[in-house]
């Protein structure tokens, strides 16, 4: 599954940087991701255990974050789990763009083309939760 989603804000990249950089906002803003807990250094990055937002026994993996200020990135490589792969978060311009590329384990390989709908929904209103709290931070 590989998809991009993108949103202008009408905030300067600083601000929405300071948002989207912080790792233990994640949940506050990407609600498929119920928990996540730092549990050590990995490289450059940080290693976490995720709980994610939906029931049963297959919702827990591992991911190693890494950020590139410079470039205002984050990088999400999801290492254990339902799926394993890439998810990148961008600031650029007064953009974010969250760019996905993962592939889904058995039994979410069954049903990948509704949690391919699943994922870009939640990033739609992950990237709309992050807008609100700049708009709301200016009042």
């Amino acid at each position: 599954m590989k998809f991009q989603v993108s949103k202008k804000i009408d905030a300067p990249d600083e601000d929405i940087w300071r948002i989207v950089r912080d790792v233990n906002g994640i949940p506050k803003y990407w609600h498929g991701t119920r928990n996540l807990t730092i549990i050590g250094k990995e490289g450059d990055g940080i290693r976490a255990r995720v709980q994610f937002a939906f029931p049963g026994p297959f919702n827990k993996g591992e991911v190693i974050i890494n950020m590139n200020e410079q470039e205002r990135e984050v990088l999400m490589n999801y290492v254990k789990g339902p799926f394993t792969g890439v998810h990148k978060i961008s600031v650029r311009g007064g953009e974010v763009i969250s760019y996905w590329d993962v592939k889904y384990k058995f039994p979410f390989s069954l049903i990948e083309s509704w949690n391919e709908n699943h994922f870009k929904q939640g990033t739609v209103h992950a990237l709309e939760r992050i807008e609100r709290e700049l708009m709301e931070g200016r009042k």
